[in-house]
């Protein structure tokens, strides 16, 4: 796989002379019996961009924590400047100039968005001191313009879509003004556009000389960004390395697994029954035609668009979620409108829907209790669940899909994203018996274990279930889905059958509405 010039970093030329901002010299940190962190060290600069890569659990985000101040170390020294510091909490770290965009958003849903970029400022001022808001909304605007989201500051962060909310996170980062800044996954519900705009941001704060930190899964986000990457497996840094000119996505992927992953191929030659599972109308195409998104048992249908660009919409009155009395769904023939996602579950209609902190877990119960939640009426009888078999089928099921966890009773929050995902994602595909709706499935999960969620994707399909997908990720869609229909201002824009990554040019002018398709 070669590397995309277009996309590339061109290898940005660090300051490798000056000594590093922030140093992490035998960094351990233990959780119990749990070693998170094994004698890690690492340096970060200013004026570069440092990409950290690994699995799920590799110890990625625990790094991105300690720097925050969330986490002390077990052992080992923290350097900022050459002098050795330790941070008490998330505001000290601050008070030193160290900023972190978290994997899970820490957004107050009912506050505004203006009234969130303020919320732990060192700006805000005293008790008793005034509110600017023409100057707050100001500020806040000029930062959203930078980073390309188009919001209304005064709107409650919970009617905003969850990429946009993303966007504010990082913002409410940068209004910090640090020195250096840890983002967490920041792309992983971000589409394609979002995602250029912001790394044209991180370029600009690198060549002003702020120190970046990226932690991601995005191969392609390391091969446009990094000028340093990091590789971590099982809590140990085992790789470190300067992007040049010879490296590209194979090989970061092989040094990534410790060895070459063959990926799952769709199966093309999979013939469809001229019935229907399910059937959306009252759509609209681009000339103003009606339209209808058709998805047949064991069929993978993707709608794929920017942020907003109404496919959020479908999914969501599908689900249940957002209800949407302009669109008319069937199932299995039959007029469909489920006023909440308990009532479309109930009819067959499992939904995954995206932003798993305050949209999946059940931050307060166990690995255990979140996983089997879909499953307790085949658990048990006489609305009493019986605990012996609870406890095998969540265990048979954390084993299939990979989750690294310690004790499934444990609170579901001692997982790490990625895992928290895992569980979501086996939730969801027991409950599935007609359709499975999926936003953003594979958010934060790693190479290895995107592609094997992937396959029990395609296992479940084969099994005569219709899958309805919504994901960011061109390439995810490309290579899972049956059908593509790319989606432009609530408008259907073509349709994909068999869509190949020769595909991506057409599929990327569809979205951002560049020209006019032939159908």
């Amino acid at each position: 796989m070669q590397l995309n010039a277009q996309n590339a970093n061109s290898f940005h030329e660090p300051r490798l002379h000056a000594a590093p901002l922030l140093a992490l010299r035998e960094v351990s940190k233990r959780f119990g019996a749990t070693v998170a962190l094994n004698q890690v060290s690492m340096e970060f600069r200013t004026g570069e961009i440092h990409c950290i890569l690994g699995e799920n659990g590799a110890g990625k985000s625990t790094v991105g924590k300690i720097i925050a101040g969330v986490h002390e170390p077990s052992e080992g020294t923290l350097l900022l400047s050459g002098s050795a510091v330790s941070f008490t909490g998330i505001q000290d770290s601050r008070a030193h100039s160290l900023a972190m965009v978290f994997q899970e958003l820490s957004l107050a849903p009912d506050l505004s968005v203006r009234a969130n970029l303020r919320l732990g400022s060192k700006k805000a001022g005293g008790t008793f001191s005034l509110l600017r808001h023409h100057e707050e909304a100001a500020e806040a605007c000029a930062i959203l313009e930078s980073l390309g989201c188009q919001v209304d500051v005064e709107e409650p962060v919970k009617n905003l879509p969850v990429a946009s909310q993303q966007l504010i996170e990082i913002a409410k980062a940068l209004l910090q003004c640090p020195n250096l800044v840890v983002l967490d996954e920041p792309t992983a519900m971000l589409g394609a556009g979002e995602k250029d705009r912001l790394f044209g941001v991180l370029r600009k704060l690198r060549d002003e000389g702020k120190a970046l930190v990226l932690i991601t899964h995005h191969i392609d986000d390391v091969i446009a960004l990094a000028d340093r990457v990091s590789v971590m497996r099982n809590g140990s840094l085992v790789d470190s390395f300067r992007m040049n000119d010879g490296i590209d996505e194979d090989s970061i992927l092989e040094r990534l697994t410790g060895g070459k992953l063959a990926g799952t191929v769709r199966d093309d030659q999979k013939m469809f029954d001229c019935q229907e599972t399910l059937r959306i109308e009252n759509l609209r195409l681009r000339d103003g035609s009606p339209a209808s998104v058709c998805v047949r048992p064991g069929e993978i249908v993707g709608l794929y668009g920017v942020v907003g660009c109404g496919a959020e919409d479908i999914i969501g009155a599908l689900s249940g979620a957002r209800p949407n009395r302009k669109l008319r769904f069937f199932l299995d023939g039959q007029p469909f409108s489920p006023s909440n996602p308990a009532r479309a579950a109930a009819q067959g209609v499992s939904y995954l829907p995206s932003g798993r902190a305050s949209n999946g877990i059940f931050a307060s119960l166990s690995i255990r209790e979140n996983l089997c939640l879909s499953m307790l009426e085949r658990l048990g009888r006489f609305g009493f669940v019986f605990g012996k078999a609870e406890r095998d089928v969540a265990l048979q099921s954390l084993q299939e899909f990979g989750v690294k966890y310690s004790d499934m009773e444990a609170p579901i929050t001692s997982l790490s994203g990625g895992n928290q995902q895992k569980v979501l994602m086996a939730r969801a595909m027991a409950r599935a018996q007609k359709v499975l709706v999926l936003e953003e499935p594979t958010a934060g999960i790693d190479v290895g274990a995107k592609l094997s969620l992937h396959e029990r994707v395609r296992e479940l399909a084969r099994h005569g279930v219709a899958v309805l997908l919504l994901s960011s990720d061109m390439l995810e869609t490309i290579q899972l889905c049956d059908t593509v229909h790319t989606v432009y201002g609530g408008q259907l824009v073509r349709r994909y059958d068999k869509p190949t990554l020769a595909d991506q040019c057409e599929i990327v002018s569809d979205i951002l509405g560049q020209k006019t398709p032939h159908h």
